[in-house]
């Protein structure tokens, strides 16, 4: 096994990427580069896991060896979930709250985020998740509607559906709160409150 180690048989020869955008896939080609000559039975699969997963627009990588000499890297990307502002145009969020890539404006269908002045969207800050937990509890088709979400504190969260207004209120009874949305919207008014589930309002 010692001299099969070392043996030119068992060379990484190709890096196969898989599940990659076009955009994405050069920055992961380059991440995943072995040096000329490396073995495949001595090769770490966890350095390149790690270079590989350092890239902001990747949310998760799998690195496979193959034998004779073949390294398969599959790739899954983040998708935007949020769009917030930001100076140079619009940062798109995932499911956890990542800002990962910065665009001119926001792809059509993603919502805008908005949240208090001087606060940056990311993972630890308690607005951000809010607002991402909120619009993931949305049933799918309502989810669709939803414009802009503001997001004050975790404790005050609130969203447009078109010309209508849905105040949230807390990151709390996230399921009841979308059952009773549902049925209230069928409702004629502007501002429809579920912050208090069990007491919903329309005004």
């Amino acid at each position: 096994m010692y001299l099969l180690g070392f043996s030119p048989v068992f060379d990484v020869r190709a890096v196969e990427v898989t599940g990659a955008s076009p955009e994405t896939l050069p920055a992961v080609q380059q991440a995943a580069a072995v040096p000329a000559d490396t073995s495949l039975l001595w090769l770490s699969t966890d350095d390149v896991d790690a270079r590989v997963a350092a890239i902001p627009r990747v949310a998760s990588v799998d690195v496979r060896r193959s034998l004779p000499g073949t390294v398969t890297v599959a790739v899954t990307e983040r998708e935007p979930v949020l769009a917030v502002p930001l100076p140079t145009g619009a940062g798109l969020l995932d499911g956890t709250g990542f800002v990962y890539r910065t665009l001119p404006a926001p792809p059509a269908g993603v919502p805008r985020l908005v949240l208090p002045p001087g606060v940056a969207a990311s993972p630890t800050d308690p607005a951000t998740v809010a607002a991402v937990r909120v619009l993931q509890a949305l049933p799918t088709a309502l989810r669709a509607q939803v414009t802009e979400l503001r997001a004050d504190s975790a404790y005050d969260v609130s969203f447009t559906l078109g010309g209508r207004t849905v105040r949230w209120g807390a990151d709390a009874e996230d399921e009841r709160k979308a059952a009773v949305l549902g049925p209230l919207l069928t409702r004629p008014g502007s501002v429809y409150d579920v912050s208090t589930p069990d007491l919903p309002v329309v005004s």
